[in-house]
């Protein structure tokens, strides 16, 4: 899977590359199928979505099935082996790790570890303290590479959380989470419950691609909170969920 930054220019840039593979496909459907690639509904609601974004863009996950069942719905035959990825454009960035398909999200605590980290990068992709692009770090002090940011959000579930951001090198992010934080404890690697009734880290990888490192060890969860926090309906914001830890 890709991502794209959801601007007029990169959806167009896109669009092109793929009348390239189907130029029998009427314009117009590959309009729409490019749409809910995109997860809208009709071409028309990506176009206003457009207009409302400014010229610093989110990025946006490409969904080849959603692609492809589009395609098919305006009549087309199935297309099991295409990919975002084989038509690249030069503002598309992959969002999947080679070692994502070993890390299966099975368990509650696996979820809940999920969707906390989820939450807080699309947080702090959206108050622009940072983008996917590697290096691109904007919170204030970002130049000191030891400094540490904070910032406050409210999950979905309506619990409050706190995370933290700093320059990990090599393009990438150290985040930590907490809900129902306490103080700033948040800051620290190993801080547990100390942080709040719940505590998970990430690296944020920005160099090879755009993804998650999966690192469940050092994760601390209330037990009357597990269920509630793991049935959270998030998605990330234009990267990818799930990669291996690199060292």
């Amino acid at each position: 899977m890709a991502s794209i930054p959801l601007s007029s220019a990169s959806v167009e840039a896109l669009k092109k590359e793929v009348r390239r593979v189907y130029d029998e496909r009427k314009s117009s459907h590959l309009s729409e199928s490019l749409a809910a690639a995109l997860g809208f509904n009709t071409h028309a609601a990506l176009l206003t979505e457009l207009k409302r974004q400014d010229n610093d863009p989110l990025y946006c996950l490409l969904d080849e099935e959603k692609f492809d069942a589009r395609m098919q719905a305006l009549g087309y035959s199935a297309d099991p082996y295409f990919d975002f990825e084989d038509v690249k454009t030069s503002c598309m960035i992959s969002t999947t790790c080679n070692y994502a398909y070993e890390i299966k999200y099975r368990s509650l605590r696996d979820r809940a570890w999920r969707n906390v980290i989820i939450c807080a990068v699309n947080e702090g992709l959206r108050l622009k303290l940072f983008s996917l692009r590697p290096g691109d770090n904007r919170w204030v002090g970002h130049a000191r590479r030891s400094e540490t940011y904070l910032f406050d959000f409210t999950l979905p579930c309506g619990l409050p959380a706190r995370a933290s951001v700093s320059d990990a090198g090599f393009d990438e992010l150290s985040i930590h989470v907490a809900v129902n934080p306490k103080n700033d404890w948040v800051s620290a690697s190993n801080a547990g419950f100390l942080a709040g009734d719940v505590f998970a880290t990430t690296w944020l990888e920005r160099e090879k691609g755009a993804w998650i490192q999966t690192s469940l060890s050092g994760f601390r969860c209330r037990k009357n909170l597990l269920d509630l926090i793991a049935k959270m309906t998030v998605s990330p914001c234009g990267y990818g969920d799930r990669g291996r830890v690199i060292m």
